[in-house]
């Protein structure tokens, strides 16, 4: 009889050592799945600030360049219009067909 009560309290004794292993790789699973997830979320939310900042600097950048283009075109259009005077001018100017380059004439070009 006692062999056989030793032979049930061991039993006993395993299921229950067998249970408590298997809750405590439960628990380590977990807590190896919230850590995951934290690190997982922690570099989302890094690679969305990066990419937030990236944006910004890009639509700076296109900003920039859209007005460097518009004062690139105001200057070209003051160009061609100095150009079109100077050429009016030209054609005012007495003695057209004079073959040098009269002072008057020198006056108008660029320097």
């Amino acid at each position: 009889m006692p062999v056989i009560l030793v032979a049930a309290l061991l039993a006993v004794a395993g299921i229950t050592a067998h249970t408590a292993v298997g809750e405590v790789s439960d628990m380590i699973d977990d807590r190896v799945a919230a850590a995951k997830a934290e690190r997982d979320a922690y570099w989302r939310a890094e690679v969305a600030e990066a990419n937030a900042v990236l944006s910004g600097a890009i639509a700076e950048l296109a900003r920039q360049a859209m007005r460097a283009d518009g004062e690139i075109r105001a200057a070209e259009a003051a160009a061609h219009d100095q150009l079109k005077q100077m050429e009016v001018d030209n054609a005012a100017l007495p003695d057209g067909d004079g073959c040098g380059v009269s002072a008057r004439r020198l006056q108008l070009l660029p320097r």
